[in-house]
């Protein structure tokens, strides 16, 4: 029998209590992404979605899913202090889409 490498759960399929576990974890209060939706429609609408992020994540596993429709992002400057006059004054934050934080937070759990 060979040992065991630390990174052999990076190659296993996800499972639907990781998966699960991942939309009970994600915070509520952040703003959406460019697809509108934020992580509290995810969490509210779970029990109507969930075969559908199931499937997403498998066919990540499985190198079918077409990442193109949720690998986007939009950055935005968010105001530092009032009355922001320089760029300093800003700091910028990226908005992604809940599908794509969640294959990325599944991938780090397992890190």
């Amino acid at each position: 029998m060979q040992p065991c490498s630390s990174l052999d759960n990076l190659c296993l399929l996800f499972s639907k209590e990781e998966i699960d576990a991942v939309i009970l974890d994600l915070p509520r209060d952040k703003a959406p992404g460019p697809d509108g939706f934020n992580n509290l429609f995810y969490r509210k609408t779970w029990h109507i979605i969930r075969e559908d992020i199931y499937k997403l994540c498998y066919d990540f596993y499985s190198h079918s899913a077409d990442l193109k429709s949720i690998n986007s992002s939009y950055i935005t400057l968010v105001p530092k202090k009032d009355n922001p006059k320089i760029v300093n004054d800003f700091r910028p934050i990226s908005l992604m889409n809940t599908p794509l934080k969640i294959i990325a937070k599944l991938l780090a759990n397992r890190l």
